[in-house]
């Protein structure tokens, strides 16, 4: 009974948390972790272009970001509303 009545309400949080956290981390968010402990990535490279004021490869980096961001918050969407059918589309 649990788990029919509970869960889904209890997994909507979670899921969004999850979601946002992981669009983050493929959209470049390891840009710190990167630089700190010098790492080759696209955080390392975003970095790098930065100091060199090198704007073509921010701006791909930044669409990329976004991208995955969009990408990832629609998935998170749709599984809200597949969890809790009181959530529309």
């Amino acid at each position: 009974m649990l788990r029919r009545h509970a869960l889904p309400n209890a997994l909507i949080p979670i899921v969004t948390l999850w979601g946002l956290d992981f669009g983050a981390v493929l959209g470049g968010g390891a840009v710190l972790t990167e630089s700190v402990f010098d790492l080759q990535g696209i955080g390392q490279y975003f970095a790098d272009s930065v100091s060199r004021l090198d704007v073509p490869p921010v701006l791909a980096v930044t669409m990329l970001g976004t991208f995955f961001i969009v990408a990832v918050n629609t998935i998170v969407d749709i599984a809200c509303a597949a969890m809790d059918p009181r959530i529309r589309l």
